[in-house]
């Protein structure tokens, strides 16, 4: 008889899997609505050298509920800006979400502030800035609808992005792409991506696709 139950259990269990594979949530495969950029960082111009993007949280939050966990920033270091276009185009051809994290993660983006879910999860959309340093009057900050929430920061050692002839991404770092220099300028390149989990918590992490969010560039 506890036999019987077990075989019951598992094929149930099954069933949900099958189910939850055929609506679209898989194993990471793809789903969720991406954030929508509404700005393109002007590297040159302090005025407009940041990130900002929607996180389209209420489609998310409509399709996930409570497995709606919020946004994760991919971020990589270049000093050669053609590098990144290069990597954009093998990113943007992968036509799900979980195709394009795997290429970013094989670039090595690493999450800003090592964090998953940088950017929290929400009923509503939100509207996100990011500027990564400070530059003339323009102080760094993550700012979700206006409201400030944390200092931008590498991915290890609480590093930032207050580049220095002292401070300065170095060989071997693992977001760091591109020939050591302690003058500069370096280019950051960033992407967002809406996480989710399956309500039924069969399935692993649903990624939508990376959201292209262009660069900015960091002088002193």
């Amino acid at each position: 008889m506890h036999n019987t139950k077990s075989l019951v259990y598992i094929i149930l269990a099954l069933f949900v899997l099958v189910l939850c594979v055929s609506c679209g949530v898989s194993g990471g495969g793809g789903g969720g609505s991406s954030p929508s950029s509404n700005h393109s960082p002007a590297a040159d111009d302090p005025t407009q050298n940041y990130f900002s993007f929607n996180t389209e949280a209420a489609s998310n939050y409509s399709n996930f509920g409570s497995g709606y966990k919020g946004v994760c920033i991919y971020y990589k270091i270049y000093t050669n800006a053609s590098n990144i276009i290069t990597h954009y185009n093998t990113i943007n051809a992968e036509s799900t979400g979980a195709g394009g994290v795997s290429k970013l993660e094989g670039f090595t983006y690493r999450k800003l502030n090592g964090t998953d879910y940088i950017i929290p999860s929400s009923s509503t959309n939100q509207n996100v800035v990011i500027r990564l340093f400070n530059e003339t009057s323009y102080t760094s900050g993550i700012e979700v609808d206006g409201n400030s929430i944390a200092t931008p920061k590498r991915y290890f050692s609480n590093k930032t992005f207050q580049f220095s002839s002292t401070e300065y991404p170095e060989t071997g770092d693992g977001d760091f792409n591109g020939t050591q220099t302690t003058t500069g300028p370096w280019f950051v390149a960033a992407y967002a991506v809406s996480v989710s989990q399956s309500e039924t918590s069969l399935i692993p992490d649903v990624f939508s696709k990376p959201k292209y969010l262009g660069y900015i560039k960091i002088y002193y």
